[in-house]
């Protein structure tokens, strides 16, 4: 075996940035849906979820399925119990971090788990680091190869422009999102709006609208 073949047959399979893109994608709707579904289950009503003001997006969700994808390409050969430790850590990362974004730039909270046997600091706790773990052991077993076969289908140039303008959308999906945020937070403190971008965003999404839209969001004293 030469030193090409050898680097090649190491060499860690990695997820192209498209393929991530779009597993953001699936995945953030496949969330936004699940906690509608569970919100169902919990209380008779369905609640909206999303992340964002455009769309059914559940981004934590996005991000969860795109690492757990990628690394599902990495330790599909591993043991079942290597898998779970590590989906574990890898979902309860996601929603660390997660929060304390939310909280620095919005100041605000979309979950809390004080009430959860060991947690961090609401954050994360054991309980949904299990759970992760499980969701991450039954993709890479059960969903992982048909998701490979999907993505493999999903190529070609009108897959690529697709991406493109999705992209461009999510992009100004997020940032529209973060100004409507910002601004929801300025009201409940009765800041007025100083321009007339704040009045369009004060005007559009109002208190009731951005309440309705994110439903377990809290601001935080």
């Amino acid at each position: 075996m030469d030193i090409k073949e050898h680097s090649q047959k190491r060499a860690i399979p990695h997820v192209p940035a498209n393929e991530l893109f779009w597993l953001f994608l699936i995945g953030s709707i496949v969330g936004f849906v699940l906690e509608g579904i569970w919100s169902v289950v919990r209380l008779g009503v369905w609640e909206n979820h999303s992340a964002t003001v455009w769309g059914p997006f559940c981004i934590v969700y996005g991000l969860g399925m795109a690492l757990i994808y990628s690394a599902a390409n990495l330790l599909k050969d591993k043991s079942a119990g290597v898998q779970f430790l590590l989906y574990g850590l890898i979902g309860s990362a996601i929603e660390f971090f997660a929060s304390i974004f939310q909280e620095v730039f919005f100041g605000a909270t979309s979950w809390n788990y004080n009430d959860h046997f060991l947690n961090l600091g609401g954050r994360v706790s054991l309980q949904m680091t299990l759970i992760w773990g499980t969701l991450g052991v039954l993709f890479t077993r059960f969903v992982f190869p048909y998701v490979a076969m999907l993505l493999q289908k999903m190529q070609g140039r009108g897959w690529r422009l697709a991406c493109i303008c999705l992209s461009v959308y999510m992009g100004t999906n997020l940032l529209v999102t973060a100004a409507a945020i910002m601004r929801w937070r300025e009201r409940m403190e009765d800041i007025p709006a100083s321009n007339p971008a704040e009045e369009i965003l004060d005007n559009v999404y109002d208190n009731e609208k951005m309440a309705s839209i994110f439903s377990n969001m809290e601001f935080l004293e």
